[in-house]
């Protein structure tokens, strides 16, 4: 590929992503501290902080006094220049939370969702929960900057597409086209664990860490991984289908059509089944009722219950030999364990986790890694899809 120099708008667009980013996050900041922080010309930092003043996304929090000279004037963002909607789309629910600039929590709305829909019935729970939650918030289409989406299975980021959500059985199936069609709002879609890794780099325990990797496990299992910085995609968008490598190719189905996947051990059926099968159970939890059953069954094993002890024991295990394989192929400063089933293992369990780990994970690079659970807690997906939408801000992908 021909190199192309860059033009006086892509220079533009690069300083002001820079200097936005550097006032959102450390704000009470001047002029001058930005150019020098940024290293660019004192005369570009001003020009672009004027634009971004004028069009209030940033506004004056005070003066600081100067030992000669002028005091300065601080910058910071206008948290109420505009808002965000971030949802997360589950396999039982759908969560959404609005947002102002500055990442306070104005409202949230949970959903429950049947087994098995169709696309028609999730863009229009996704409509009504946008007009729901914006209405009780009085926030008009014209003052959100965007709606982001964490959903499950592959996704096509780019496009907006449901590339494959396994319990669903869809294929490609346009969800931003559809929902485009009723909210004239900026929409972006995410896989919801690299969501929740966008999340946790911009707002959670992931802040200041180059490399690092979430494991989200619920219902499914999946992980969103940040390479120096930013979220790794792979060539198609699907890096971090975690849940889908093998650790038994003679192992239990899997709903993706494999065997002896990582998800049918550690996944929230994977965990029923093994519990239903040890007490000669034969009856299928619906998946509306897993997130209760597993939480009984970890309860139970608190509490000493021999059967329920047994198989909270065997997750851990294969738990921690999964972070250890991340461990080894990734060789992350950190490891953060989310999804609501995730933090239910990692609050009671994490120290047996880290001990697996350990025994599994080469020692140089355990050494070298930090294992912690998601800082953003239960609604990390709809934070993190929020957060998508505010790096496209930063990015300038939507029009100020």
């Amino acid at each position: 590929m021909r190199y192309k120099k860059p033009s006086p708008q892509d220079l533009r667009r690069k300083n002001r992503s820079a200097i936005l980013r550097e006032i959102y996050f450390n704000e009470n900041v001047s002029r001058l501290e930005v150019s020098n922080q940024l290293g660019i010309s004192p005369a570009t930092a001003t020009n672009v902080v004027t634009e971004l003043v004028e069009k209030e996304i940033l506004v004056e929090s005070g003066l600081r006094k100067s030992e000669s000279g002028r005091p300065s004037t601080l910058l910071k963002v206008n948290p109420e220049y505009a808002s965000i909607i971030g949802i997360e789309v589950g396999e039982t629910y759908i969560r959404a939370e609005l947002f102002d600039l500055k990442f306070n929590q104005l409202a949230a709305l949970e959903v429950p969702l049947k087994a098995i829909v169709t696309s028609e019935t999730v863009v229009s729970k996704l409509q009504h929960i946008v007009e729901e939650i914006s209405t009780a918030s009085q926030v008009t289409h014209q003052e959100l900057l965007g709606i982001g989406i964490g959903f499950p299975g592959l996704v096509d980021a780019e496009k907006g597409v449901s590339v494959f959500t396994p319990n669903w059985g869809w294929r490609n199936v346009s969800i931003r086209s559809q929902l485009s069609e009723k909210i004239n709002v900026p929409i972006f879609m995410e896989n919801g664990a690299k969501a929740m890794a966008v999340g946790e780099l911009l707002f959670g325990g992931g802040r200041n860490v180059s490399n690092f990797v979430v494991l989200l496990i619920g219902t499914g299992v999946g992980a969103g991984i940040i390479v120096d910085g930013k979220l790794f995609r792979g060539s198609g968008n699907n890096a971090g289908e975690f849940g889908h490598t093998i650790i038994d190719i003679d192992g239990p189905s899997c709903r993706c059509g494999s065997r002896g996947c990582v998800e049918a051990y550690i996944g929230s059926n994977g965990i029923l089944s093994r519990f239903h099968k040890s007490m000669e159970l034969q009856a299928e939890i619906p998946l509306h009722e897993q997130m209760l059953e597993v939480n009984n069954i970890v309860n139970q094993a608190l509490e000493g219950d021999a059967f329920a002890k047994k198989i909270v024991d065997e997750t851990v295990q294969y738990l921690g030999v999964c972070v250890a394989n991340i461990v080894n192929l990734v060789n992350p400063g950190l490891v953060l364990i989310g999804g609501w089933s995730g933090l239910l293992l990692g609050t009671h369990y994490l120290p047996e986790i880290e001990k697996v780990v350990q025994n599994y994970a080469l020692k140089e690079s355990f050494e070298k890694t930090r294992i912690s659970l998601c800082e953003l807690g239960h609604d990390s997906v709809a934070k993190g899809a929020a957060g998508v939408v505010l790096e496209h801000f930063f990015e300038g992908d939507i029009a100020l």
